[in-house]
């Protein structure tokens, strides 16, 4: 799960930690959401996270706590799909069941020199299929990652290591001179630039936050600083003077820029500028977000937060 979008060399200290806290199936299903968010944050993609904890409390109630083995049980837990359920079943029980996985994809449109784009029928049909075909009936869990391996150390998108592949011999795209042509896929949207700001409010030596209801769009069950995207020709200061308002109805004045985040969420390149704002008049409310709270600086570690916030928490800290 944590692999999926996350490269190895970034999960495997999550992993550790994961394991640590979480060392079994009963432990995860009976944790509260916030420790699970806060034991991912940093790996993004937080829906990965809420949705293991879910597949744990399922795995407890309807199969006595021990993860299914057949891959028709497998997608019906939360956030497990065909690429999850094959690696699980062939990985963990030995059975001969396919994955198909973006290195998978690349070394089969290689090898078959496949055509299309294989994230759309007819051609993501072939590749299961294929991938399927090739299962051998010893190992398939070790099949499978050497297959994974080989497209992630070898068969790469950029400059492939053809003189070192065992199987360039087998290659149709190696011999029809069709490498840096395969795979079809389609050419990502531009990155759509984005300007926010973020207000932190400050009393009595505590910062304000705000956790964001189980059904927002983005970040469910986190807590931020609060923040708003820049309206056009809107000043970054309006903006967070703006966002202290709406997330909590307090008014207040900014005082200066603690900091600028830049950070990457899906296709959108985010700048957040994080302005201290001081003079804080009302009563805290929560507007539009699920709770709202006073912290000391030091409290905000022990908050799941997203990457970006948690970095302006740690410039808080290090003043």
């Amino acid at each position: 799960m944590m692999l999926q979008q996350t490269q190895v060399a970034t999960v495997v200290p999550y992993f550790a930690r994961w394991m640590e806290r979480f060392p079994d199936v009963a432990t995860l299903a009976s944790a509260e959401e916030s420790d699970v968010l806060h034991a991912w944050q940093g790996l993004g993609y937080y829906s990965r996270a809420r949705n293991l904890r879910r597949a744990a409390q399922t795995i407890v109630q309807e199969h006595g706590g021990r993860v299914p083995e057949r891959v028709a049980e497998l997608r019906a837990l939360p956030g497990i799909g065909p690429y999850s359920a094959g690696a699980i079943a062939s990985i963990a029980y030995g059975q001969r069941e396919p994955l198909v996985d973006g290195n998978v994809i690349r070394v089969l449109t290689r090898l078959f020199a496949l055509r299309g784009d294989p994230n759309r029928a007819p051609l993501k049909d072939r590749l299961w299929e294929v991938a399927r075909s090739l299962i051998p009936e010893q190992a398939p869990g070790d099949f499978n990652q050497a297959l994974m391996e080989l497209g992630a150390t070898v068969c790469s998108p950029q400059k492939p290591r053809c003189q070192s592949c065992p199987l360039s011999a087998e290659c149709q795209a190696l011999e029809q001179g069709l490498v840096d042509r395969l795979p079809e896929l389609p050419q990502r949207p531009k990155a759509t630039q984005v300007h926010m700001a973020a207000a932190i409010a400050t009393r009595s030596g505590r910062v304000l936050v705000a956790k964001q209801g189980p059904d927002a769009a983005r970040w469910a069950g986190m807590w931020l600083f609060p923040n708003a995207e820049l309206e056009p020709r809107e000043l970054p200061e309006r903006a967070a003077e703006r966002a202290l308002q709406a997330s909590a109805g307090l008014t207040g004045k900014v005082a200066g820029l603690l900091c600028v985040v830049r950070h990457t969420v899906t296709r959108f390149r985010i700048t957040l500028d994080a302005h201290r704002l001081t003079e804080i008049t009302g009563t805290a409310a929560p507007q539009g977000v699920a709770q709202v709270a006073w912290k000391r600086p030091a409290e905000l570690l022990s908050l799941a937060m997203p990457k970006a916030h948690r970095a302006i928490a740690e410039r808080l800290l290090a003043r």
